[in-house]
């Protein structure tokens, strides 16, 4: 048996955030699952990146795989300190994305009112 391949870049979750010395951590996920997204939830600081365009995904898969420990209703999460330059290359390709998510909402909100 062949080992599975990765999904892609688009398919996974990223979780990217600040632990309580302001240190940035990081990781992908392969799955998207609810224990993933609430456990990083509990973390202060953090932000958790779900279907995100080529762009994020290009510059996110740099982040280590995260790892699940638990299972069921009580999971935590491990998420690896990663470097600064990562951390904000990563915020700053999401907020570019965003800003041109909404110029492309308000474009065709434009077109359809006229």
């Amino acid at each position: 048996m062949g080992q599975k391949s990765e999904p892609a870049a688009f398919e996974q979750v990223y979780v990217v955030g600040l632990d309580d010395d302001g240190r940035p951590l990081g990781a992908r996920f392969t799955i998207l699952r609810d224990s993933i997204v609430s456990a990083a939830m509990d973390i202060t600081n953090c932000r958790v990146l779900i279907r995100q365009p080529a762009e994020v995904c290009a510059v996110a898969r740099k982040l280590p795989v995260g790892h699940v420990f638990g299972s069921g209703k009580m999971v935590t999460l491990f998420l690896p300190n990663i470097r600064r330059e990562l951390y904000v290359a990563i915020l700053a390709a999401e907020r570019l994305a965003a800003q041109q998510d909404n110029l492309r909402v308000a474009g065709a909100l434009l077109h359809t009112i006229h």
